[in-house]
């Protein structure tokens, strides 16, 4: 199971407010595929997939704001 953690977005940048998820749990992804689009206080970015595989858990939630390095969701390669 990989765990796809908030990247770095820039310099400055440590938080960030999830926006709209492109992907539900179940759903297949691949690798670089967007999974998930957040917002800082400058711009608007889309998260890609680290590796190919199926979603299976979402942990934060359209609305949260999240952190550097903090889990977004967790998938099953393959």
């Amino acid at each position: 199971m990989v765990e796809v953690r908030l990247p770095q977005l820039g310099d400055s940048v440590t938080k960030a407010v999830v926006t709209s998820w492109l992907k539900a749990e179940g759903d297949r992804v691949e690798k670089d595929e967007p999974l998930l689009e957040v917002t800082t206080d400058k711009v608007t970015v889309e998260v890609p997939s680290e590796v190919s595989g199926v979603v299976k858990e979402i942990v934060a939630k359209e609305g949260h704001r999240v952190q550097m390095d903090d889990v977004l969701c967790r998938i099953e390669e393959g």
